[in-house]
């Protein structure tokens, strides 16, 4: 199931937020961006070519972080670069992503079961489902 716009717009109202014309194109954007792993400079680009008008950085922000205590988006933080977000309506999992060109994979959380189970004999667990495995994809290796 793709998560909406109006969904996504559901959730601002019911933490509050008056919807605007720069909210409204927030979640239009993010539900268009499915596959998508977006820094809030991308996803604040987008939103500007869509209105045609300035909006403020803040705005983006302010909606990451409500759309993600709703539980509709995920971050993650690839590397040294920005963190990105995602909706979370591709399920639970995880990321490669390579170190010279940028690209991403996601990883099912099934597809980590020998991880899993190395993390296990050093007393650990994984708990968190937004990480990132930095590699080199076959094209820059």
């Amino acid at each position: 199931m793709h998560i909406n716009g109006d969904l996504l717009l559901s959730s601002l109202r019911a933490s509050g937020l008056r919807i605007t014309g720069a909210r409204r194109a927030v979640c239009q954007v993010l539900a268009e961006s499915h596959d998508d792993h977006l820094t809030a400079a991308d996803l604040h680009k987008r939103v500007e070519a869509l209105t045609g008008k300035p909006v403020d950085p803040s705005t983006i922000y302010r909606i990451i972080d409500v759309l993600e205590k709703a539980g509709h988006l995920r971050h993650v933080h690839f590397g040294h670069g920005p963190g990105v977000v995602h909706l979370v309506d591709q399920g639970a999992h995880h990321h490669i992503v390579c170190e010279t060109c940028g690209r991403t994979a996601d990883l099912a959380l099934d597809e980590l079961g020998d991880l899993t189970e190395l993390l296990g004999a050093h007393g650990f667990s994984l708990g968190s489902t937004h990480f990132a495995i930095v590699a080199q994809c076959g094209d820059c290796a």
